[in-house]
Parts: structure tokens; sequence; C-alpha cells
């Protein structure tokens, strides 16, 4: 029996131009409501060019909070909307209505009692298009964050949170696996297929250059993740060093500013010891 369950779209900007608008109003003719974090660090005119559908709010404070400070307000936001499903979404992904259309029409028509997300195939490749495969379902270890649906009765249920600590990198790998250590299922819809760019695309790889910043938080974050799931020291410091090492080979190999990358192992060991989280200073 169909449910009609309220949809609430969360949406992180960063210095968004005219094709970022042109989504956020596609958004709203879909979505129920839809909410704006905007992490740009001064104030944007741009908004101002939303359509007049009044179901978009927009909370820009001239800061960049990073991502888990976002996804927390769109949670509790959306549960003050009386919202039942979150679908949390980077601003460069590209999510077809139609795409959207049959993740809500399956929520609407399937027990999701015990799925805290559901998300779509991922593909990377944004110049090929792709279509659907099913309407079934396959559990995984781990979804991005970008085009899931985020199931807020189970989350206010088992309490469950973004971890502050992270600003961006991980903090969906981080969530995923705190809703699989209470109980919950984590799933991908394979009726619906989400575009998404991956750093700058390289002449060796599609999942491209990472800037610099981006890869101190890897590095550092990874420290945090890795003490916080590891079930032994052993396997903690195992995996700090043979996914550091990885990440270094791969920025020695396939990327550019090599020096400059490899560096912020060396930051980002020093702001871990000294638990300094949250921004970073690279």
């Amino acid at each position: 029996m169909e449910k009609l369950n309220k949809f609430i779209c969360g949406i992180v900007t960063f210095f968004p131009d005219e094709k970022v608008i042109a989504k956020v109003n596609k958004y709203s003719d879909i979505f129920d409501e839809v909410l704006i974090f905007d992490n740009t660090p001064q104030k944007m005119s741009i908004f101002e060019k939303f359509n007049q559908h009044g179901n978009v709010h927009v909370f820009a404070n001239g800061k960049n909070e990073g991502l888990s400070i976002a996804y927390n307000y769109f949670i509790k936001s959306a549960e003050k909307m009386n919202g039942d499903f979150l679908c949390t979404m980077d601003q460069d992904s590209e999510f077809p209505r139609g795409n959207i259309k049959s993740m809500m029409d399956y929520i609407n028509t399937h027990n999701l009692n015990n799925i805290a997300i559901v998300g779509p195939k991922v593909v990377y490749d944004t110049k090929s298009k792709v279509d659907p495969q099913s309407n079934v379902i396959i559990d995984r270890k781990y979804l991005i964050s970008s085009g899931s649906f985020l199931n807020l009765f189970l989350l206010r249920k088992k309490q469950l949170t973004f971890d502050p600590h992270y600003f961006i990198d991980r903090v969906d790998v981080d969530f995923c696996q705190t809703c699989i250590k209470n109980g919950c299922r984590i799933v991908e819809y394979l009726g619906a297929v989400l575009y998404q760019t991956l750093g700058i695309p390289t002449k060796y790889v599609v999942k491209g250059n990472h800037s610099y910043k981006r890869h101190y938080y890897m590095f550092r974050n990874r420290f945090y993740y890795n003490k916080k799931f590891s079930n032994n020291t052993i396997q903690k410091v195992s995996l700090n060093i043979i996914q550091s090492l990885k990440q270094c080979l791969r920025i020695v190999f396939l990327e550019d500013q090599r020096v400059k990358k490899i560096n912020q192992l060396f930051l980002a060991v020093y702001d871990y010891r000294h638990n300094i989280m949250g921004p970073g200073r690279y």
C-alpha cells in the first residue's frame, strides 16, 4: 500500500552559480521543501534568483562550517517540518528528475522501517548516460551522501547524527558505519542513477586530482576514523600505514603538486595528535 511520505531536500552550496540555482529550482518542483546551507565565506546575492515557490529555505551566515554541521542542520530542520525522508545533495551532482521520482516511488511503496539510508547508483563518468537497471535494492556498507535519502524516523529513534569532528571527507563513510553499528541497513536502489564528479579528471583516471586541501582532510580524518572503528590497536595502526601509503603512491604517480600534497600528511599527523579537528589549517 502506497504511503505518501514528506520528502525534503538539503543542498550544501559553496560559491553557487547560475547552474546551481537552476538545480535548486528543479528540486523545489519535486520535493516538498528544499533546505540550503551555504558554506560560502561571504554574502551571496545570487540566492535572490530563486523562483517564488516559497518552499526554498536558505541558511547563510558567511562562514564555511563544513559538511557535518550542514547535514545535522538539515536533519533538525527537516524534523521540525515533519519530514519523513531527507535527501542530501551536493551542488555538483546531476540527479535527473525521473530518477528522483523513481526513488520516491520506491520509498512510498516499500517498508523501510529498518533502513536508515537509501541511495541511487552513482556514476562518476558524467559524459556517459546510464539507464537504471531494476527496481531492487542491494545492501551496502557505504553510500555517498549526495542523492541519499535518510529515514528521519529511524535517525530520530536511534539518535543518529553526523560526527561534527569531520569538516569534509569521510563524513558519509562515518555516518554509514555508525548506522550499521546501530543495527540499521544501508541500501543502494538500482532503479535510479546519480552522476557525480570526484576531483578533476586526469589522463590517467576519471576520479582525478584532489586539491592539496582535500588531501589534508583525507590523511587526518583517516586517523580519526580508524581509531573510532578499529577493533584493536594493531588493526588501527596497520590501516593507517597501508591506506596512507596508497594515498601517497596515488599522489606520486597520478596527480600534480606532489610535494605540496605529500606535505599535508605531516600537518595532518600533527593536528590529529593534538586533537585539532574541524576546519584545517593546511
